[in-house]
């Protein structure tokens, strides 16, 4: 964990589904109208946006996620927000607001719980709250009567410490007094959260991934000679120069991946942050990988030794640069994804094709593989470049370092057929 900034500044993270009303909790929070809300079958919030308000002397802030267990947004778009919601929650939140709707349960209902309660780790649980929105369909019952009717609805409010609230942004915003009032329900939300936060020693949510992004929003504050700026106009700049790197850095994670190490688990957190840290010593492997790579034809010199398979070894490896051929020229290139179970070095690729991971990993290295791949995010100018030069680049050296494990493959023969003759 981390310590918050401030103790006169509380972030909130809004989670949930589309339709559950997040964005009128946020404005119900903030009392006043900052985030587009509106009934729909689809999700208003397609972009991660944030409002803020003096509430009783403190600055609240509130970022409003886009449906992340539950849209019709393409992959990208959600994966771009995903990552601008790192950043806008980054060094972390004090406190993640799970957004639920008060009402019938289905089957589709209980696969978002479901989906919330294996996203979301120990520590996000930890400083989290459900809050259930039209509370006016309760019917005269509490909010803790209506959770108890449903086992996966108590077992997630209890991994939240039983910390849960209601509200109703329609029928109980005009009320100033009694439980079917915004007023005293945010008010009651705004206290637990402060109870919270006391509990964990004033500590804000955190994650190694979210330490990261807050330290190169900062380097990159550093970095700026606009001296006519204040420090938050600079910062406002920072997180967007962030937010194009990171998106092109991480091209090939999945959503699910990226999702997972926004709320703490711990796998998801852990291939995340070791890609990124791949990328930030770019400079200091750039020279292993070039000595890799011009080493090939050694390291295949020494299929004496069991490094090299001989005949079938190579024919293997030309067939998968044959398939990288095809996938390059078709432009079918896979993620970041694909290339992790060939090492660390693949995965830091941007997009490696799966022929080339093949091939090339098994040839040149996965650190060469991983090196080019970060030098052509670094020169690309969008996720989608980043994908085909990654891949194109990882083509070019596999394939010369090939052509020399050919030549000393008929070097290797040629010995071997002098010595059977003598």
């Amino acid at each position: 964990m981390g310590a918050s900034e401030s103790l006169q500044e509380k972030r909130i993270v809004l989670l949930g589904k589309t339709g559950d009303g997040k964005s009128s909790a946020g404005n119900t929070i903030l009392k006043q109208e900052v985030f587009k809300s509106k009934a729909s079958p689809e999700s208003v919030t397609v972009e991660c946006v944030s409002g803020d308000r003096k509430i009783d002397g403190k600055k609240i802030t509130v970022i409003d996620t886009p449906g992340l267990f539950d849209t019709a947004v393409d992959e990208e778009t959600i994966k771009s927000e995903i990552i601008r919601s790192v950043i806008e929650s980054s060094p972390g939140p004090d406190v993640f607001t799970i957004v639920l709707k008060v009402g019938r349960y289905t089957g589709h209902e209980m696969e978002i719980v479901d989906k919330i309660v294996e996203y979301c780790g120990e520590d996000t649980f930890n400083h989290s709250v459900v809050l259930f929105t039209h509370g006016e369909q309760l019917e005269g019952q509490t909010i803790e009567e209506f959770v108890k009717m449903s086992p996966k609805l108590q077992e997630l409010v209890n991994k939240c410490g039983g910390r849960c609230h209601v509200i109703d942004s329609k029928y109980w915003k005009k009320r100033q007094m009694g439980y079917r009032s915004n007023r005293v329900q945010v008010k009651k939300l705004l206290e637990t959260i402060e109870e919270k936060l006391k509990d964990n020693k004033n500590s804000c949510y955190t994650n190694e991934l979210l330490q990261m992004v807050e330290e190169e929003i900062q380097e990159e504050v550093k970095n700026m000679d606009e001296v006519s700026l204040s420090p938050e106009e600079k910062r406002e700049i920072a997180k967007k120069i962030v937010h194009k790197k990171l998106l092109i850095r991480l091209a090939g994670v999945a959503t699910g991946t990226l999702t997972g190490a926004f709320l703490g688990i711990g796998v998801a957190v852990a291939s995340v942050v070791t890609l990124l840290k791949a990328v930030g010593t770019i400079a200091g492997a750039a020279a292993a990988g070039a000595s890799g790579l011009a080493g090939g034809a050694s390291g295949l010199a020494a299929g004496a030794s069991g490094l090299v398979t001989g005949a079938s070894g190579l024919a293997a490896g030309a067939s998968g640069l044959a398939a990288g051929t095809v996938a390059v020229e078709a432009g079918l290139v896979t993620g970041a994804s694909a290339g992790i179970g060939a090492g660390l070095g693949a995965a830091a690729g941007s997009g490696i094709t799966a022929g080339i991971v093949v091939g090339a990993a098994a040839l040149a290295g996965a650190i060469g593989g991983g090196i080019t791949g970060c030098k052509a995010a670094d020169e690309s100018d969008s996720v989608c470049d980043a994908i085909k030069n990654a891949a194109k680049i990882n083509y070019e050296n596999a394939k010369g370092v090939v052509k020399k494990a050919q030549k000393h493959q008929h070097k290797l023969l040629k010995i071997k057929k002098n010595d059977k003759l003598e």
